[in-house]
C-alpha cells in the first residue's frame, strides 16, 4: 500500500483534531487497536513521556503494565484516560500515530469506513487512497432533467 499521507506541515492541534474526528467515527474494537498499533509504534522515551503524562494527569495512576500496547489499548477505554492522554506530552505524535495506524486506514479503506468515505473530510480521503470527485461548490445542476420552457 501506498502512503500518500503527512502529517508534518500540520500543528499539533490539527492533529489532536483529526484523532478525536476518527475517534467519534470508528467502532470500539477499531480504536482498540489503533490504540494499541500508535502506542507501538511511538519510541520508547515517547511512550514513557506519555505514561508519565497519564500519571502526574490521572489520581489513580496507571499500572506500569499499562506501558505494553494492548493493555494501554485497554486504559485508553476510560474516558478519563482520552482526556489526559490528549493533555500529555507527547499527545500529538500519539495523535498522528493513532490516526495513520494500520487498523484506522483498513476501516477507511476496505472496512466499514469506505461505505461513508464521502462523507469524511478530505485529509481522511488522502489517508485511505480514495479519490476524490472534483469540488464544483454547488455551481453545477447535479439533478438535470427535461427543462420546458413556455
Amino acid at each position: 500500500m501506498k502512503w500518500r499521507h503527512s502529517h508534518h506541515g500540520i500543528t499539533d492541534d490539527e492533529k489532536i483534531a483529526r484523532y478525536a474526528h476518527v475517534l467519534g467515527n470508528v467502532p470500539a474494537a477499531v480504536a482498540d487497536r489503533a490504540y494499541a498499533a500508535a502506542f507501538e509504534r511511538l519510541s520508547p522515551a515517547q511512550r514513557e513521556e506519555i505514561m508519565s503524562g497519564l500519571r502526574s494527569q490521572l489520581g489513580d495512576s496507571p499500572d506500569p503494565a499499562a506501558a505494553v500496547p494492548e493493555t494501554f489499548a485497554t486504559l485508553m477505554r476510560d474516558l478519563r484516560a482520552r482526556h489526559a492522554v490528549v493533555t500529555a506530552p507527547g499527545a500529538a505524535a500519539l495523535a498522528a500515530a493513532f490516526v495513520d495506524s494500520p487498523p484506522i486506514v483498513a476501516y477507511f479503506t476496505t472496512g466499514a469506513g469506505s461505505v461513508s468515505i464521502d462523507q469524511q473530510p478530505p485529509w481522511l480521503h488522502e489517508l485511505a487512497g480514495h479519490e476524490t470527485a472534483p469540488i464544483d461548490a454547488g455551481r453545477i445542476d447535479h439533478n438535470r432533467g427535461p427543462h420546458f420552457r413556455i
